[in-house]
């Protein structure tokens, strides 16, 4: 049936084609006076229709043709549909069972490998475990002996300031009765008229202030009550002579930084500021004056006893 209907078609198309060409020339032919048709044309006619049949049986063999080429190649599509499909089905079992045993397969080697990477893991951690602790140690060691060592310095640092403070107390209590002592054996002796014994008593209580005084172990004012006393006691001596007296008196080294103290006496003694003026312009170095009896003026009174740090 396949070859039957092309041949058909064909057949149709080549007869409509065959009219359509014919029906012109034969309206022509009507119009004209009929004449009688030469041999000629009829033999060329016949060639024409000879030469179309022939087209048609071509045409005819070209669609058998194509209609065997069809239905070999719907024959054999089909036969590979086929063949796909069964390829196709074997595949997908294949495939899953090869799917199945390499789960199957990475199932093992993952727990295989998680209990080799736990006792890995394990391990690791033990190990570093151990060495955070070893350091951990070492580390607190060093510490331990650093907190010694400086708890050392500083006990050190402790003690000697301790010992200092105690020899400074130890200073403190040794320098004030001494020089109280003096201070009042100048009293005493001013008291009894004894000038120049008083005067050797307050020099030797000035030289325990002024040695004392970086330490301030004795108030400023008792320094300045005793040098005070010092030169009231000159004039007691010999008032007469007292500048003369006073002047060599301050050429004593003694007196070398007792600045505010002599300062602090000139504002008490009027007649002690001119004095002392001119001892900075011209400082020279006497001989201390020596001591003369003469009547005595009344003490000044002892300083207040001084503070302790």
């Amino acid at each position: 049936m396949l070859r039957t209907f092309p041949s058909q078609a064909f057949r149709f198309i080549a007869s409509i084609l065959f009219i359509i060409f014919l029906t012109p020339l034969s309206s022509a032919l009507a119009q004209q006076k009929p004449a009688p048709p030469s041999p000629q044309s009829q033999a060329q006619l016949e060639e024409h229709v000879k030469e179309l049949e022939k087209r048609l049986d071509v045409a005819d063999q070209k669609a058998a043709s194509a209609a065997m080429e069809k239905d070999y190649i719907t024959r054999v599509q089909k036969q590979y549909e086929s063949y796909y499909k069964e390829v196709l089905s074997t595949q997908t079992w294949t495939l899953g069972i090869f799917g199945f045993i390499l789960t199957a397969v990475f199932a093992v080697a993952s727990k295989f490998s998680l209990d080799i990477f736990d006792s890995r893991t394990k391990s690791s951690l033990d190990a570093a475990l151990a060495q955070v602790e070893k350091k951990f140690s070492e580390q607190m060691q060093k510490e331990l002996e650093t907190l010694r060592q400086h708890n050392s310095v500083q006990l050190k640092a402790l003690e000697d300031g301790l010992t200092k403070r105690i020899s400074s107390q130890e200073q403190a209590l040794k320098t004030r009765p001494e020089f109280q002592f003096n201070f009042s054996q100048g009293l005493a002796m001013g008291a009894d008229k004894q000038y120049a014994d008083s005067i050797d008593a307050f020099r030797s209580a000035l030289d325990i202030y002024k040695s004392s005084k970086p330490q301030e172990l004795i108030q400023k004012k008792s320094g300045t009550t005793t040098a005070q006393n010092i030169f009231v006691t000159l004039r007691q001596e010999d008032e007469a002579n007292i500048v003369e007296n006073a002047k060599k008196e301050l050429a004593n080294e003694l007196y070398d930084d007792l600045e505010d103290e002599l300062a602090q006496v000139a504002l008490s003694l009027d007649w002690f500021a001119p004095l002392l003026k001119e001892r900075k312009q011209d400082p020279s170095p006497q001989a201390p004056a020596e001591p003369k009896t003469r009547e005595a003026e009344p003490a000044q009174p002892p300083p207040d006893a001084p503070q302790r740090e």
